[in-house]
């Protein structure tokens, strides 16, 4: 039986769509050439690695008790004196109670801001004010105020969208793409600026508020964090066990001498062009380029948040940039020691750039 040619260009297309490299694949490819070309195998065991990666902490403890509000009648009644009473009563509705974390902090955030005009306007009304609203207002501004940082990181890492930014996936970030944190850069922008409002009593209600559901909405779309931090531990890994490939090879006995390069320097010359600077570093940079603003705006979000105890070393290890023992400063590590080892041994064959 004989294809039609346009089924045979189909089937090559499908074909090529398959087989296309991804970046686990360029690490195998990497390390199976250096292994090669130094003569020393490189054991990836890219699946122990992933599985050695620290989990978000479930659920419970990343959640922070809030006390919860509740108005006696009278109270509530007080509250028509600022056109307060239609949104109060919304919010008491079982509807609201059952509410989500993102649902909760957007009331908050219209909320706060409309109890700290009323008390503006309960101060100027004098005696025609009750004296209990007065207090009552006080007491809820005050205590709305110190909570909102609980409510905003309920909202933000506690809810099932931010979770996607921190699943353990085995899928690492595509070789090529130059706006893969651009789909959910508004939304963390926006969850910056929230996370500054804790612990300020000047400001109005953001003007995307409303908004906030297709935030979190965008995050749920999107697997970026996860997909980088799954390409953080594969780099890592790879760069550590190569390194330690050179330095055995290095130790055994010398690939040249005299500074002289021979067949076997050539080859390692050559996959130093193809392989390394081809393939991996490119990809590094692309990691590095918009990992580095991924993990920056979550820092800046968490930074100005109450961290469950619970959570606190997780977010240490995945965040926090400065962290010795975090995977970020491990990546730095393992990348610096990497580029002297390929310094090492293309300086012994006096191959090195400009040399």
């Amino acid at each position: 039986m004989r294809l039609h040619p346009l089924c045979i260009v189909l089937l090559s297309l499908v074909i090529t769509a398959c087989s296309e490299p991804d970046a686990r694949s360029m690490l195998e490819r990497y390390t199976e050439r250096v292994g090669n070309a130094i003569e020393e195998p490189i054991d990836t065991a890219f699946d122990a690695a992933l599985a050695a990666r620290p989990a978000l902490p479930p659920k419970r403890q990343r959640l922070i008790e809030i006390e919860t509000i509740s108005e006696g009648l009278i109270d509530v009644l007080d509250f028509r004196h600022c056109n307060l009473l239609h949104t109060i009563a919304e919010r008491n509705t079982s509807l609201s109670r059952l509410a989500g974390h993102s649902q909760r902090l957007i009331y908050e955030l219209e909320i706060l801001p409309a109890l700290r005009l009323c008390r503006r306007q309960i101060a100027t009304m004098g005696q025609d004010a009750p004296a209990r609203l007065r207090k009552r207002l006080t007491e809820i501004v005050q205590q709305k105020e110190q909570t909102l940082g609980a409510v905003i990181w309920n909202a933000l890492y506690a809810s099932a969208e931010m979770e996607q930014q921190f699943a353990l996936t085995d899928s690492p970030l595509p070789l090529h793409g130059t706006a893969l944190l651009a789909p959910i850069k508004p939304a963390l922008a926006h969850f910056q600026v929230l996370a500054g409002l804790s612990g300020r009593d000047d400001w109005d209600t953001p003007a995307f508020t409303p908004a906030l559901e297709q935030d979190f909405a965008a995050l749920y779309r999107s697997e970026f964090g996860a997909q980088w931090l799954t390409s953080l531990v594969l780099l890592t890994h790879t760069l550590e066990q190569t390194s330690k490939a050179f330095e055995r090879r290095l130790i055994r006995r010398p690939i040249c001498f005299n500074n002289r390069p021979n067949n076997q320097a050539r080859i390692i010359r050559n996959v130093f062009q193809t392989f390394y600077a081809g393939e991996l570093q490119p990809y590094m940079s692309l990691v590095d380029r918009q990992g580095r603003e991924w993990l920056e705006m979550q820092q800046q979000i968490v930074s100005r948040l109450p961290v469950p105890a619970g959570t606190q070393r997780y977010f240490r290890l995945v965040l926090d940039s400065n962290a010795p023992e975090g995977l970020w400063q491990r990546y730095l590590n393992a990348r610096d020691e990497h580029t002297r080892n390929w310094q090492r041994l293309l300086r012994q064959c006096g191959m090195m750039p400009g040399s």
